[in-house]
């Protein structure tokens, strides 16, 4: 017995002949649907791989629109914006960083304008005098005998024809005695440590008779990489010694303080503010690791 039949058998009369003559609509209904969804270009496409259908002019134009976007991509990408590494500011700047900063090497002094600043995450701003004071007084290079910048990356600043940007990942071993200074004649002592820095942000900008006018050191662009717990420059070091250097806040402000503008020894955390180059001034008005987090 069919199903119509078992479901007449339930309804009223008057229904029955309404039923079959729906049951018999049922077949064209269900090919009419399908016949509909199957020519369109979506669903065609959906299963025109399985069923080898050929496709359609339209999906041909889609798919020569879509191979063609990549290439009218492109060409709004700008220019890769590189520099010869023989630009003279660029080996003025490998020079100073090398053999001349008073950091990885002996400093020179000439090379200094006498506007000049220094500025890092935690320490500065520096005028001249300071600075060349605060490396005499740290020693870095004569702690770690084989310490090494790794410099790569140079590049001219874009929208500063003056300043070239690069990268560091320092490198070197505590050996040097008597260790890295502290001031008034004190020293941490070497202990072996071997040094990995991560990847640090430095730049250099010149004056018009190319005497160098600001350095900005140690600003961390991967703090997962190395040893130094995320830090750069001489902070960077004294967390692979061992030597304690509190993180940014009140403690840091206060010690900083004390030690700079109570107690100098030597090594300056900032220079007074009346002994900093106006243009740094109009810049900012922060000190040491203020604002910085």
């Amino acid at each position: 017995e069919s199903r119509s039949s078992k479901i007449q058998n339930f309804l009223p009369q008057r229904h029955k002949y309404q039923i079959r003559d729906e049951t018999k609509m049922l077949p064209k209904f269900v090919f009419s649907v399908l016949a509909f969804f199957l020519t369109t270009p979506t669903l065609e496409a959906f299963i025109s791989p399985l069923i080898s259908f050929p496709p359609s002019p339209s999906t041909q134009r889609s798919a020569k629109q879509y191979d063609a976007s990549p290439s009218a991509t492109t060409s709004t990408i700008p220019p890769v914006q590189a520099v010869s590494s023989d630009h003279p500011l660029i080996q003025l700047a490998n020079e100073i960083i090398y053999a001349k900063s008073g950091f990885y090497s002996p400093y020179d002094s000439s090379v200094f304008a006498e506007d000049f600043v220094f500025r890092g995450p935690y320490i500065g701003p520096l005028n001249k005098m300071d600075y060349l004071q605060t490396m005499d007084t740290f020693g870095i290079y004569k702690a770690l005998p084989d310490i090494n910048p790794n410099a790569f990356g140079f590049s001219i600043d874009p929208k500063n024809e003056k300043r070239v940007w690069f990268m560091v990942r320092n490198s070197g071993t505590f050996t040097g005695e008597p260790g890295i200074g502290l001031g008034g004649g004190n020293y941490f002592p070497p202990n072996g440590a071997k040094l990995e820095g991560c990847p640090e942000t430095f730049s250099m900008t010149f004056d018009e008779s190319k005497k160098l006018k600001y350095l900005s050191v140690g600003y961390v662009a991967d703090r997962f990489e190395g040893n130094t717990n995320g830090k750069g420059a001489a902070v960077g070091i004294f967390n692979v010694i061992g030597l304690p250097f509190p993180s940014p806040g009140p403690s840091l402000s206060l010690a900083q303080w004390f030690l700079t503008e109570v107690i100098n020894m030597g090594g300056r955390s900032y220079s007074k503010r009346e002994e900093v180059p106006q243009w740094w001034l109009d810049k900012s008005d922060a000190k040491a690791s203020e604002g910085y987090l």
